[in-house]
């Protein structure tokens, strides 16, 4: 069809139109409520509310994109202390097996696990 092919004549103009004249007064009032509800008083002054813990949730968005995230101990969740920790308990394991070096007095003491007269660790040649 075609620009001409319209009849003009047969629409009714926008003035003429009870539904849009509803559909306008409709909007209006919508909007004269609007303004009503966020209108500020004269000497306000918008301040924001104050949470009593401090802390702010976080948002739905960022909820959302968490996903389900397994509990995690106050420890685990803190990276530098969760290493800290693994460091410890590295050492403790090594304890098991390497003995700690001990530091000697200025003069040679002796062995100071004691020396074993039972045990001979030479080669015969």
């Amino acid at each position: 069809m075609e620009m001409d092919d319209y009849d003009d004549e047969a629409r009714p103009s926008i003035a003429e139109d009870p539904e849009y004249d509803n559909a306008a007064t409709l909007r209006d009032r919508k909007r004269q409520a609007k303004e009503e509800k966020y209108a500020r008083g004269p000497g306000t002054i918008a301040v924001p509310e104050e949470d009593v813990s401090g802390k702010r949730e976080i948002g739905h968005t960022i909820m959302n994109n968490r996903g389900l995230t397994p509990h995690r101990s106050k420890e685990t969740k803190n990276p530098r202390v969760r290493l800290r920790g693994k460091h410890a308990r590295a050492v403790t394991r090594r304890k098991g097996a390497v003995r700690d070096v001990k530091e000697g007095s200025t003069a040679y003491g002796g062995e100071l696990t004691g020396v074993k007269t039972s045990v001979v660790k030479s080669r015969k040649f």
